[in-house]
């Protein structure tokens, strides 16, 4: 069965790295489903130490689309689909801008930033209702464009939207619809750029169906926490992981 599975491995993974990207994918899909952010920050993480420079975004995306996806349909009837439309004309923005500028803009200083939003967002409260629903066309074309650079804006886009989505079940189901599209949109702009997604086909597949079953096991434990509970889990992850990209800012300096 292993053997089988290896023929799925690219030629610049280990045995171990490969095995390490799949189990990394279910457990950091569960941690999305719960916590509703923190899996996609935490699985590139780990993916920048073992995968190329240059495949870490495209990859990530798509197996964030997968796992996104998932926890989307397990929770479809607890999305705000009003919300969709908006977002979705802000991250298309986005992306285009991102990937004009990909190539050129210095990206050491966007990961300090997006902590400092992350830490504002999330303790002082950010109201969009005086752009109603077109707020969400200015955060997901930030989001999105930011994205591009550092893969995992998830952190930022929870803070800057969990006002709006009071309830722990909406907020989740939301938030996944609200990054599919994100890594969708991403996933395509990558592929025009040229990225050869076809060579990393085999971990992708296997990364998402571990990140699915991540996703199963994440929303059976979701419901059992409060929504109070839920929110101050929330502003703790998300202050941890603000301070993890300032701490990594400054010890690369």
């Amino acid at each position: 069965m292993l053997d089988f599975i290896l023929h799925f491995k690219p030629d610049v993974l280990s045995d171990s790295q490969f095995y390490l990207l799949i189990l990394l994918s279910g457990m950091t899909s569960m941690l999305n489903t719960i916590i509703g952010v923190g899996g996609g920050a935490t699985l590139i993480a780990f993916m920048v130490t073992m995968i190329p420079a240059q495949a870490v975004i495209p990859v990530h995306a798509v197996v964030q689309l997968g796992s996104n996806a998932g926890r989307a349909i397990l929770m479809r009837k607890y999305i705000e689909k009003k919300y969709l439309g908006w977002f979705f004309v802000g991250s298309v923005l986005g992306a285009v801008i991102g990937g004009q500028l990909a190539l050129n803009l210095p990206t050491q200083y966007l990961e300090l930033i997006l902590a400092v939003f992350i830490l504002i967002s999330s303790w002082v409260p950010i109201n969009l209702s005086f752009n109603g629903k077109k707020g969400l066309v200015g955060v997901g074309l930030f989001t999105t464009f930011l994205s591009m650079f550092v893969g995992a804006t998830g952190p930022l886009l929870i803070a800057t939207v969990k006002n709006l989505l009071p309830d722990r079940r909406q907020l989740g189901a939301t938030m996944a619809c609200f990054m599919a599209m994100q890594h969708t949109i991403k996933m395509v702009m990558f592929a025009f750029l040229g990225f050869a997604f076809k060579d990393w086909l085999g971990v992708i597949t296997l990364m998402i169906a571990f990140g699915f079953v991540g996703t199963y096991v994440g929303k059976r434990i979701l419901y059992k926490v409060s929504n109070q509970n839920f929110h101050t889990i929330l502003k703790v992850a998300l202050t941890f992981i603000a301070l993890r990209l300032i701490w990594g800012f400054f010890a690369g300096h």
